[in-house]
């Protein structure tokens, strides 16, 4: 027995020494320990809980001098209109407030209001704010570089790959970005306080650390990122990061934070709750119900105990509103006013005009900032260099807040570039940023009329020079649909001076339908069987043109699919292997890739084509161009034109003639719109387009588009019909809706039938690949 208590001792000192956190033999005295420090935990909470219990005593007895009035501004996005309504009626009754702390939305007005802003103008500024330009991630294509406008397609499905192959979704739908560059514009006065006392009225602004689940107080720093670390709503919006710690909303944590106005030292609180009630589950419930009730359980219960808390509860009637609905704002700000006036009688004991006087007059000596910058610090940087963000900064001395953001968003439309943040202090800017460095797995879906539905997948691997004087990509796309294809294409950039040298490698292999019509129906369909390799040389001219030279070699092979078998189609699929040489000039000024309101863009083309075995050739050109001048606030105009001619069209495989029809410009591949005409309806060796066209902003992202366009062009139909350029014009008319979202852009138009009778209906979702 003695030997094999020996044994157990040993085994137990042996396995404690090499066990890990995760895997020990806790002692009694262990055990112990840990539970007398969860006993002292408890005993500091009571402690705590009796010490503000000792204020609300206090505060009861309060009678010859004047309390000090705290203000609690509780979460509920757009909810928080309300409490614009409620800060009207304490106004009227010249209620001074002495503290101020708000959480999420709360926190925004809160602040706001702390820096001067009155009721009605905090009312202004939130009614006139564009939230769908609030709620994007991608950078303001105006300040982009010409090699961004040429890939703008949108994925929304991101996964990252970090270098040990770990994969991760994204933290949030969005980064916030422009979110908090709006709030720097919003508490430009205040950018020079970095300790939220000196404020006209004490600050404090909740939010909740994602690696504890505790509610802290933000009593200093950037007013802007402050208010953002409180209303970054988990999974809608990035976690704001410090060192090792995450924030996101505070209403995760304490929604209503009663007892933290009561430590800044307010003697009366008055509090506005304006959240929702707790969400109950049922049979009915959906995935986001179960994760809003997971992430909500100490926010809400917080809120039920400090309910009870304040001297004076309002409760506007806005708690069933929708949290994202920013429409009729004015409505609920009504609401907060009805509620906070049925409280009257005890507001209206309050009152002190003096000391609210004082404080508006403390108010009054804020003003927004103009500073010469002398110093630049960039921290979370590894790409990004002092150079780079230098040769940013706005051509002037002084500074104001538009410029400084106007710096930031230059520096966010960086390709590499995810967030940045700013702050000022004296002669000295700090900017936070943080790079994307992981390769990525995205995807997309599309579907156009005719062509189907599709996935397309991308896989995106940087590798950034230390130097900064070069950087490499390798792409990979695939699109599985009726027509698959892949891709494979590595590109190296390198910077000298101004100008950017590219050098790109491409190896492609797909299906492309050739769809053939009689009468304006699709009768017959062949596919284009294309294996393609290419190498390529270009350089940017300024920030807006790109020219470049492409030599490759291409393989097609045609094969019948479906329908109608055209018994004379060997004379013109001209299947055989090609070398490929081709010439382009790019420029790009469009504030937007699709449904753009202004700016321009153009494309030359210069292609030839000689097939290697029988000597074979063709040669040809293409121009196209649009201008867009935007008329009123909602209202813009386009024109277009576009044309071009392939010499030695005998010689010319159909695959490689222009292509006219459908809802969208591919130059490049020598794809052209046409309303009026299926998609890849026309194949034509010339060629002439000119389209005008409104375009009307009905809400959001949301645009009514009326199009007219003419064409001529030399045409060939495999059915006993043929035109030639100039011997007759088409003209097509139509109207759609085009609809910007976070999927792609989507397209649903209704045309008169170019090529037949009754009226064409197009659709196209997504992106071509």
């Amino acid at each position: 027995m003695k030997i094999l208590n020996k044994a157990i001792i040993f085994v137990t000192i042996f396995t404690s020494v090499l066990a890990t956190d995760n895997n020990r033999v806790n002692s009694s005295e262990e055990k112990i320990k840990a539970i007398e420090k969860q006993i002292q935990e408890l005993e500091e909470k009571k402690q705590n809980l009796e010490k503000l219990k000792t204020t609300f005593l206090k505060n009861s007895k309060i009678s010859n001098s004047r309390p000090k009035v705290g203000l609690v501004l509780s979460g509920g996005g757009a909810k928080g209109a309300a409490h614009i309504g409620v800060l009207k009626v304490l106004e009227k009754y010249n209620i001074p407030i002495d503290y101020i702390v708000g959480t999420s939305a709360g926190s925004i007005i809160a602040a706001m209001y702390s820096v001067g802003y009155t009721p009605d103008e905090i009312e202004k500024v939130i009614t006139d704010l564009q939230f769908y330009d609030l709620f994007r991630n991608s950078s303001d294509r105006d300040l982009e570089g010409i090699l961004e406008k040429a890939t703008s397609n949108k994925y929304p499905i991101k996964i990252s790959i970090s270098k040990d192959l770990d994969l991760s979704l994204p933290m949030g739908v969005l980064t916030g970005e422009y979110i908090y560059l709006e709030l720097k514009k919003i508490f430009a006065r205040a950018e020079n306080i970095t300790d939220f006392k000196e404020l006209p009225i004490p600050f404090r602004a909740m939010t909740t650390n994602l690696q504890t689940g505790q509610s802290v107080a933000i009593d200093g720093g950037d007013l802007a990122l402050s208010t953002l670390k409180s209303m970054a709503i988990p999974t809608f919006l990035d976690p704001i990061r410090e060192g090792d710690e995450y924030f996101v909303d505070g209403g995760v944590a304490d929604n209503f934070p009663v007892l933290e106005a009561v430590k800044m030292g307010a003697d009366v609180v008055i509090g506005i709750d304006i959240a929702a009630d707790p969400i109950q589950i049922s049979d009915n419930s959906n995935i986001i119900s179960i994760l809003n009730k997971l992430s909500s359980y100490k926010g809400d219960s917080n809120t039920q105990t400090q309910k009870e808390y304040p001297d004076i509860l309002i409760t506007p009637d806005v708690k069933k509103h929708n949290t994202l609905n920013f429409d009729n704002l004015d409505s609920l700000v009504k609401e907060g006013e009805i509620a906070a006036e049925e409280l009257s009688y005890a507001l209206d004991k309050l009152s002190d005009k003096n000391s609210f006087n004082a404080i508006q007059n403390k108010k009054n000596e804020l003003k927004n900032i103009s500073v010469d910058i002398k110093n630049i610090n960039i921290y979370g940087n590894d790409t990004l260099t002092t150079k780079d963000v230098e040769e940013l900064k706005p051509k002037k001395e002084n500074l104001n807040i538009s410029d400084l953001n106007l710096w930031a968003e230059k520096i966010y439309a960086k390709s590499y570039v995810d967030r940045v943040f700013y702050n000022v202090h004296n002669d000295t800017i700090d900017f936070t940023v943080r790079e994307r460095r992981d390769s990525q797995l995205k995807a997309g879906i599309s579907y156009i009329s005719n062509y189907g539905a599709g996935l397309e997948l991308v896989a995106e691997i940087p590798i950034f020079n230390k130097l900064n004087l070069s950087t490499k990509s390798y792409t990979v796309r695939t699109e599985l649909s009726r027509y698959p294809k892949i891709s494979v294409k590595d590109i190296t950039q390198y910077n000298f001076l101004d100008y950017k040298l590219l050098v790109s490698a491409d190896l492609s292999y797909g299906f492309n339908p050739i769809f053939l019509y009689k009468n304006g129906d699709n009768v017959s369909t062949y596919v284009n069987n294309n294996f393609e390799a290419t190498i390529s040389l270009g350089t940017t001219i300024f920030d807006n043109i790109i020219t470049g030279y492409t030599l490759g070699f291409k393989n097609m092979d045609t094969d019948y699919s479906s329908g109608e078998k055209i018994r004379n189609f060997s004379n013109f699929k001209k299947d055989g292997s090609y070398i490929t040489n081709s010439f382009n000039l790019y420029f790009d000024t469009m504030n937007k890739a699709l449904y753009a309101t202004e700016g321009s863009n153009g494309l030359l083309q210069l292609f030839s084509q000689t097939d290697y075995k029988l000597g074979d050739s063709f040669e040809g050109y293409s121009l196209s161009g649009n201008a867009f001048f935007p008329i009123t606030e909602n209202l813009s105009l386009n024109a277009g034109l576009s044309g071009g001619q392939i010499y030695g069209a005998k010689n010319t495989p159909l695959s490689e003639l222009f292509v006219l029809g459908g809802l969208r410009n591919d130059p490049a591949r020598r794809d052209y719109m046409f309303y009026g005409l299926p998609i890849s309806s026309i194949y034509s060796d010339n060629f002439f387009i000119a389209r005008a066209s409104a375009q009307y902003n009905l809400i959001g992202n949301l645009f009514l588009n009326f199009t007219y366009n003419m064409a001529t062009y030399n045409y060939n139909s495999n059915f006993g019909t043929s035109k030639s350029i100039w011997e007759e014009k088409d003209h097509g008319y139509g109207v759609g809706i085009g609809w910007d979202t976070f999927l792609g852009p989507m397209d649903f138009v209704i045309s008169n039938n170019v090529m037949g009778e009754g009226a064409l209906y197009q659709v196209h979702i997504g992106y071509i690949f």
